[in-house]
């Protein structure tokens, strides 16, 4: 008997062809139990990253398993213990040990899916996968894991509830319900990865070829109730508060595995997280995360697929500052959500109602959301509105999507519209369609188109990162794999865009070449060369004229060490031309050392210095700097005992900007405007440290520190830059903007 087939009955892994329920599992990682022989399953795994899809019977086996409470998926990875790296991950974080990533489809058709990934070290991430093939790790689900380790290999145990997800049974003849299971192993020391199917999330018949099984899935309903309470003291006050309390629940309704139903009163709508510094003078608004919980469930099916991030539905909307601009929160009064998804309709809906403050600043939103599926194709709408009674203003958004896609065409197409209610009605429209076609798994190419009128306003709930913009890019990728004794693989990926404003003005756009070379020992090496075309600048910010903006090349390099061993780093240099006439230097390194483990210490750099910054300083003003800037992060995490994490960052960052020039934008051009001093400093700091017990989902205990500041000032050109780094990073720290205690718990009944 081989090793393998020894393994597997060490384990009590039979052979087994139907999935039936099971007997009680412990979670444990050592797959032992003796239900495990009723299982089904895999031993032939592909090598798809590099894509030769060449069969492995040695690399990995799994089982998939089913009760009456969930699915069980076990786990074999043929590792021997020289040659694979234990490492633990906070939640979501990045995985620097060998991990296993597991696609489960509920529903057997396409329409979406959920990531499950674990490492050996027990770090966790989980996603949703939307039917456009896109991952939100935003959602954070209700499911257990763990692993065990063996000199010859390691094994994985993953347990996902049945009413941990809302999902639609597709049935076959016999009654059975048909779910869709991808499982890869990431090898660390090669970079490769081997899957169950040929495809990987980035091929278009990643879910037409995923495998299905045969399940009995339970009629069950479930009854969830998380009520919290938070407590913080500011030790700087905070709009003349020093404490604030606050307690609320979100209660959870499934009557069936399709529908849920949400209620809340008082919320937990508080993010314990601190968003990282943003030094952001563009006139593209920084796009967030949102890991509150009411959000992210069932999160895909009010996703639509428009380019470029524009969306009906930013979330980090909803509890944001107040229209009175008094609070940088605004509390949540009461929200409802119901969801319904049906073998081949899908709808839902929400309202969130802010509180009205004693100015009646609150702002109340509303979604709705309905789709059909059939086979290989989606379309569905979806609408928002939102009511400001303080600006008087309303806003209302709709979107019209559709998608198509086999194994070779990925279709997804969204047509918009919005509507604003003020003084007076405004109405806008868009399009977005990305038509991908994939000749091999090797090569495909793919072409995109957006357009949104100049009255196209999404911003009361959605996000955009401008207006009055047609874009079109023409991508091509092709892998190569070598397969060498030093070279694994290359992949060249060529970008061509063109873009416009709703006159026609040509605006700057990219073309770009990228080369990644993958190497046999784990490490990267990856070229860009890039050229913006000349063009006009119409979205330089402060509601200014256009300009024209020359042409500019740009040139990067960077190196990504093995993720093996104790150190792991990552550098990159890029030469650009930028502004009207300057050149700049960009630097940056990645460091991470993990002298345990369950220890994670990262170490970020970020320089880039150049004399061609333009800023916006006032409409129709152009400032043009000499500008340095440079952020630091030092990430630390660790898992203290079981249960019990440790995270701390400190993030500080200068820049300096002196004036090189400063332009009056007028018809004829920029017109130089001599004698003005522009120049600026802007120094900030963030610092956050957290403990974090967990109790089970939805159940933890969070102990956060957070202390930070930010200083702007407008400076003499001689005077910038006279205070050292460190000195400035001192500074925010003893005269902090924010300084603050958080106690918060939260338990899942």
């Amino acid at each position: 008997m081989s090793m393998f087939k020894q393994v597997f009955s060490a384990l009590g892994l039979l052979v087994g062809s139907t999935l039936s329920y099971a007997d009680v599992i412990h979670i444990d990682g050592k797959l032992d139990e003796p239900a495990w022989q009723s299982a089904t399953d895999f031993t032939t795994f592909y090598q798809v990253v590099p894509a030769t899809h060449e069969a492995n019977e040695n690399k990995v086996n799994a089982k998939v398993l089913a009760s009456e409470e969930g699915v069980y998926i076990g786990i074999v990875n043929f590792q021997p213990i020289g040659q694979r790296k234990k490492q633990f991950n906070l939640q979501d974080g990045f995985m620097q040990g060998e991990f296993n990533r597991v696609y489960l489809d509920f529903s057997g058709d396409g329409s979406g899916a959920y990531l499950f990934a674990t490492t050996l070290g027990g770090g966790k991430q989980d996603a949703v996968v939307t039917p456009q093939r896109t991952t939100d790790t935003d959602w954070d689900g209700d499911w257990e894991s763990a692993f065990y380790e063996h000199s010859e290999y390691w094994s994985n145990e993953i347990f996902v509830p049945w009413d941990s997800v809302s999902f639609s049974t597709k049935l076959d003849a016999k009654g059975d319900a048909i779910i869709g299971v991808g499982i890869q192993l990431y090898d660390l020391k090669s970079n490769n990865i081997f899957s169950n199917q040929k495809q990987t999330i980035g091929n278009s018949d990643f879910f037409l070829n995923m495998p299905k099984i045969e399940v009995s899935i339970p009629q069950q309903s479930q009854l969830n109730f998380v009520p919290y309470v938070s407590y913080q003291h500011h030790f700087e006050p905070r709009q003349d508060k020093t404490h604030e309390s606050d307690v609320g629940f979100d209660l959870f309704y499934k009557p069936t595995h399709n529908q849920t139903l949400s209620f809340a009163v008082n919320p937990d709508f508080a993010q314990v997280d601190s968003d990282d510094v943003d030094v952001n003078y563009s006139a593209v608004e920084t796009l967030r995360t949102d890991k509150r919980p009411f959000f992210t469930q069932d999160l895909s099916v009010f996703s639509i697929s428009a380019l470029q991030d524009t969306k009906l539905i930013h979330t980090r909307r909803i509890g944001a500052g107040s229209d009175d601009k008094r609070t940088l929160i605004t509390p949540i009064d009461a929200a409802v959500r119901f969801v319904h998804q049906g073998k081949r309709a899908q709808w839902g809906a929400f309202a969130v109602k802010e509180n009205s403050l004693d100015s009646g600043a609150g702002k109340d939103f509303y979604a709705g959301r309905f789709s059909y599926r059939e086979a290989n194709w989606q379309s569905g709408i979806l609408a928002t509105y939102v009511e400001r009674p303080f600006l008087n203003r309303k806003a209302k958004s709709l979107a019209w999507d559709s998608q198509y896609q086999d194994d070779r065409w990925s279709i997804q197409s969204a047509v918009l519209m919005s509507q604003i209610d003020n003084l007076t009605s405004q109405t806008g429209n868009g399009l977005s369609i990305n038509v991908g076609y994939q000749f091999t798994p090797n090569t495909q190419l793919e072409g995109q188109f957006l357009r949104l009128n100049r009255h196209f306003d999404n911003r009361d709930m959605g996000y955009m990162k401008r207006n009055d913009w047609q874009y079109s890019k023409l991508s091509y990728n092709h892998a190569v794999n070598v397969g060498n004794d030093w070279l694994t693989r290359i992949k060249h990926t060529l970008d061509i865009s063109y873009e416009a404003n709703s006159e026609g003005l040509k605006l700057p756009a990219r073309q770009g070449y990228r080369a990644q070379l993958m190497l046999n020992n784990g490490s990267q090496w990856t070229f860009h060369l890039d050229t913006v075309r000349s063009g006009w600048q119409d979205n330089i910010g402060a509601n200014s004229a256009p300009f024209v903006q020359p042409s500019a090349l740009e040139t990067r390099v960077l190196y990504q060490s093995p993720f093996t061993g104790e150190f792991s780093w990552a550098a990159s240099l890029e030469l650009d031309q930028e502004g009207l006439s300057g050149d700049a230097i960009q630097l940056a390194l990645d460091m991470t050392w993990m002298p345990h483990a369950n220890w994670n210490i990262k170490f970020n750099n970020y320089f880039r210095e150049g004399d061609g910054w333009l800023v916006a300083t006032q409409q129709n003003q152009l400032s043009e700097y000499d500008r340095t800037l440079f952020i630091n992060t030092l990430e630390a995490s660790a898992l203290i005992a079981d249960n019990l994490e440790f995270s701390g960052t400190l993030q500080w960052s200068v820049l300096e900007a002196r004036t090189k020039g400063v332009y009056d934008i007028e018809n004829t051009g920029l017109r130089k405007n001599t004698g003005l001093d522009t120049s600026f400093e802007d120094t900030r700091l963030m610092s956050q440290f957290k403990l974090r017990y967990r109790m089970g989902a939805y159940s933890d205990i969070y102990l956060v520190y957070r202390r930070g500041g930010a200083h702007q000032e407008r400076l003499e050109e001689n005077r910038v830059g006279q205070q050292s780094w460190l000195e400035s990073a001192k500074a925010n720290w003893t005269d902090p903007i924010e300084n603050s205690v958080i106690f918060k718990v939260r338990y899942l009944f």
